[in-house]
């Protein structure tokens, strides 16, 4: 009995660690073709071509896509949350010139960031206004900080499906371990 009683606490334990982390996949897909690229590094593309991201977690959780492009203006490309196991599709993005590099910032947490939301609304409110632009950058530095604290655990590299267009594989790169994720992806064009 004793033993048994050892091994519920182990695997209740486990649960709950498990259920508080997030889990989560993205696809960064480039060009009509939809070819899937790791995002580890800087990807390359021509200026005029266009490129699709998916997000699916594991659990509920909050997603927050912002984009800072070549011409140094900022766009929420998402911001609101995500139920465990639905994907969303943000795209297709379309790289206009200026040529130079676009990075996309893209914040997955268990919890709501209401600093973030806030400054997204003030941004949205007048986003010619420096000060909002400023401030919301300011937030992400803030939260990658935070994110980098924790010891962002390496990421996986996963088989995730054929494309419409043949048996191409697809691919997405897994995060797990943690329950707040920074992720910078850079397009270079």
């Amino acid at each position: 009995m004793k033993k048994a009683s050892i091994i519920a606490f182990f695997l209740f334990t486990a649960l709950f660690l498990y259920a508080q982390t997030l889990s989560w996949d993205i696809k960064f897909l480039r060009g009509r073709n939809r070819e899937s690229v790791p995002i580890s590094q800087i990807i390359r593309m021509e200026t005029g071509q266009s490129f699709q991201i998916a997000i699916t977690p594991a659990v509920n959780s909050f997603c927050y896509v912002i984009v800072n492009d070549s011409s140094r203006q900022i766009f929420v490309l998402h911001d609101q949350p995500i139920r465990a196991g639905n994907e969303i599709n943000l795209g297709p993005l379309r790289l206009e010139e200026p040529s130079g590099t676009e990075t996309l910032y893209v914040i997955m947490s268990l919890e709501r960031q209401t600093s973030l939301e806030n400054l997204i609304q003030s941004h949205k409110s007048n986003p010619q206004s420096r000060q909002h632009t400023d401030n919301l950058r300011r937030e992400i530095v803030r939260l990658q900080s935070v994110a980098s604290a924790l010891g962002e655990p390496a990421s996986i590299f996963i088989p995730s499906g054929g494309t419409t267009r043949g048996s191409t594989q697809e691919h997405a790169t897994r995060f797990s371990g943690q329950s707040l994720y920074v992720r910078t992806i850079a397009v270079r064009h």
